[in-house]
């Protein structure tokens, strides 16, 4: 049964429906309302009625006899009296004397009952009341400014009181209020009035309209009302000031939007949320990335390097810093599973690299949720099995909105101007302020990398150990109290995170190991051990039907952009389990702390200037050259090669986790402990470590998902596509010649041929000259270059 006293026609106020006036009660208690619009039925139960109620989402509309709303004006807080129940307040000004003398007198009319309207009949009823008002002071024989007599209660105004404000029983005092002079008078003529509401349109219409152009169509339609009215009707211009405080009276959520965005009328309209949070250290860390401002030079030859790209992981219930990493590429999948290699490591580097910082920086361990931006590369599958794997759960933000990492977007403020922006090459404003006050942070740029990184880590020291406003105290303490309560999680092996966070790819592996990248991977114990387990788990088909046939095997692997000295694949037929197998580079000394990218840009220059590129010495000199022009684009301008250059150079300064400068840990005898591995039929069974499992995803290794190598390619085929490569070879060969014999020597002719010799075919099978050797019919049935690990070289 209902509790509320609610009757059918009463009036709500909801909070997304608006108006809605009160139908009938329905079982289990439901109200049933109907919007005054014509929008349909609303549906409350009682329960949730009340509760938007105590939420002051729900209001109750004082009605008229008509039943129509009564709109009030509430009292503002300069105007002294905004307590209705306190007479003793209202009494301090002349307003609230009036309203509460025509208060009393209206609510005496209602305590009389059915009391006449007529004009004896109210003023019997002032009379007798009026001494009573007198003794209570809100009527007094003091005479206002422009008035001729004291104020007093007259019949017809009462007569009014009774019909206009409120009903019996609910009489508010801010009904009661005198509203003259409260609207400001109209003093244009109406076809201005109409006209003007068109201009304060044309100024929404568009986000290129400012006040000049709405008041230009004001002015326009002004002028063709005049040509129609005679001299001494013309209508007068209102000043521009008039039309630009309408348009700000207009700056409505609906108006904002159409003018700009319905993303930019939201953020400047609507109230903030409260943004993320956690309860514990390392329950939710925000991963970010932005450009320092800043331009660095290289410490060895003092080139401008450009400005660096800071990502940067920080814990969101104690705001302390996880990690961060520094790079000259622009935000990728490479520099956040770096930064999350930090994140996961021990801190202990600082102390041996940096002796100035005494106190230390604690903030390491395993997140159990991150979160990202909305980005291309954070939601390639390579990242989100690796995250899977360490146990972290991802999170994206809203696409378009830095409010949501508010977190993140804080604390690169406070570098900057904490610390950046006082650097000798900080970008302090933007590029128009620069130029016209004439700095150029790039020639002024005398902060180097390493003095970049030592203040970044003196940085975080000052501000971990600081009160922090968002969280009203200091970060370091906040992180220690809340591992007291919630031990660190953190990842058990923390080589393994080489072999899981990592890029996913798959590859071919023989006997001669894996070729991928343009490099090939091999060691003689690793690549036995791989074809031991995997050949037996491929097709038949796919293998070599001769007896001493090399077997082939298709493998998933995963490889770190930022090191080419190996890679780890997935050894899926490993026993007691699958399991991660290590296979270092065919060319480690070479290759030794290089990139992917390093590699495939020294690989594009021997190859542009016609460089050898197969032994080592040839690759070491074709990464010397490279080197050096490198030098001379960081000295140009900013252009896309010098970017490149910038890039190439500030690889070889080096990282600063991985120095070996920390104490060695001690290790007794107590700490080594004897596993015993199961036995198996070919004896190669391995003791796995505990800790983190060594797993991919099942939708990635299920055999079933794993990618079809193709159909083997007939000899025919073979033959017609080396053919074709042959021939297309000699025609450009035959080409480069003709051109080089034209500039060199010129003929009079035009006919390059007149006085060139043809060029002979530099294939394997020497058929002529300048003719194409044809493959042999029993060419074998090999994979694609890019795919086949026979050749021994480059």
């Amino acid at each position: 049964m209902s509790s509320l006293d609610i009757k059918k026609g009463q009036l709500i106020q909801h909070f997304e429906k608006g108006l809605c006036r009160f139908d009938r009660w329905k079982t289990f208690n439901v109200l049933v309302f109907h919007t005054v619009d014509g929008g349909g039925e609303v549906k409350l139960p009682e329960h949730t009625f009340c509760e938007l109620h105590a939420l002051r989402k729900i209001r109750l509309v004082e009605q008229g006899k008509d039943g129509n709303p009564i709109e009030t004006r509430e009292f503002g807080p300069d105007e002294c009296w905004t307590d209705s129940d306190n007479p003793e307040k209202a009494k301090l000004t002349s307003e609230g004397r009036k309203a509460l003398a025509r208060q009393f007198y209206t609510k005496k009319w209602d305590e009389e009952g059915n009391g006449s309207l007529g004009d004896v009949g109210l003023q019997e009823l002032i009379s007798r009341w009026r001494p009573v008002v007198v003794q209570l002071g809100y009527e007094t024989n003091e005479i206002e400014e422009s008035e001729t007599k004291p104020f007093r209660v007259e019949v017809a105004r009462l007569r009014h009181f009774v019909n206009k404000c409120g009903r019996p029983g609910a009489r508010p005092l801010e009904a009661f209020r005198d509203n003259r002079g409260k609207n400001s008078p109209r003093r244009l003529a109406d076809e201005i009035e109409v006209e003007i509401p068109k201009a304060i349109d044309h100024y929404y219409g568009a986000r290129g309209r400012d006040y000049n152009d709405a008041y230009g169509v004001l002015h326009d339609a002004i002028k063709a009302l005049n040509k129609k009215r005679p001299k001494e009707q013309q209508l007068k211009y209102p000043k521009p000031e008039v039309l630009r405080r309408r348009i700000d009276k207009a700056a409505t959520f609906d108006n904002l939007a159409r003018k700009t965005s319905r993303s930019e009328a939201w953020r400047k309209l609507h109230g903030h949320r409260e943004h993320i949070s956690a309860t514990r250290p390392l329950e939710l860390a925000i991963i970010d990335t932005t450009p320092l401002d800043v331009h660095v030079l290289d410490s060895r030859r003092l080139l401008p390097l450009g400005r660096p790209y800071l990502t940067a992981c920080i814990d969101v219930y104690s705001r302390m810093l996880l990690g961060w990493f520094i790079t000259f590429e622009p935000p990728s999948l490479y520099s956040v599973m770096a930064t999350l290699k930090r994140v996961n490591r021990h801190k202990g580097y600082v102390r041996k690299l940096f002796p100035q910082i005494k106190r230390p920086w604690d903030a390491w361990g395993c997140p159990t949720e991150i979160l990202l931006d909305r980005d291309w590369a954070h939601q390639s599958p390579s990242f989100q099995h690796s995250m899977a794997e360490i146990g972290t759960e991802v999170h994206y933000a809203p696409g378009e909105t830095p409010q949501y990492k508010t977190i993140g977007e804080r604390w690169f403020r406070t570098v900057n101007q904490g610390l950046i922006h006082k650097l000798a090459g900080a970008v302090r404003y933007n590029v128009y302020v620069m130029r016209q006050v004439g700095l150029n942070p790039a020639k002024d740029a005398l902060i180097t990398f390493e003095d970049l990184n030592e203040l970044l880590h003196e940085f975080n020291e000052v501000y971990s150990y600081r009160p922090h406003d968002g969280i009203g105290a200091v970060p370091a303490l906040v992180w220690k109290e809340g591992l007291a309560v919630q031990r660190r999680r953190w990842i058990k092996d923390v080589g393994a995170l080489d072999n899981i966070l990592g890029c996913v790819d798959t590859a071919t592996i023989s006997g001669n190991g894996i070729k991928f990248k343009n490099m090939r991977w091999h060691d003689e114990s690793v690549t036995s051990l791989l074809l031991n387990d995997l050949v037996r788990l491929e097709k038949k088909r796919s293998q070599d039907p001769r007896t001493f046939g090399q077997s082939r095997a298709r493998v998933i692997v995963k490889w770190n952009p930022a090191d080419t000295g190996s890679i780890s694949v997935w050894n899926r037929g490993g026993e007691p389990k699958p399991y991660w197998v290590t296979m270092p580079n065919a060319d480690p000394e070479f290759l030794k702390g290089l990139t992917f990218w390093h590699h495939a840009r020294i690989r594009e220059f021997a190859e542009a200037k016609g460089l050898e590129f197969s032994t080592e010495e040839q690759r070491w000199d074709a990464f010397n050259r490279l080197r050096r022009h490198w030098e001379t684009l960081a000295g140009q301008m900013p252009m896309r090669k010098s970017r490149q250059a910038r890039r190439g150079l500030a690889f070889e300064l080096g990282q600063f986790d991985d120095t070996t400068a920390n104490e060695p840990i001690d290790i007794t005898v107590d700490d080594i402990r004897d596993v015993e591995a199961e036995a198996s039929t070919a004896g190669l069974n391995k003791v796995e470590p505990e800790g983190v499992p060594d797993q991919l995803a099942a939708e990635l290794l299920g055999r079933d998902n794993t990618p079809n190598k193709g159909r083997t390619p007939s000899k025919t085929a073979v033959a017609k596509g080396q053919k074709t490569k042959n021939r297309k070879k000699a025609e450009r060969g035959q080409a480069e010649h003709e051109a080089y014999v034209k500039e060199m020597r010129g003929d009079p002719t035009g006919d390059p041929r007149a006085r060139g010799t043809p060029v002979r075919d530099d294939a394997d099978r020497d058929e002529g000259w300048g003719e194409t050797a044809e493959a042999p019919t029993s060419a074998p049935t090999d994979l694609p270059e890019d795919e086949t690990a026979d050749d021994e070289g480059w």
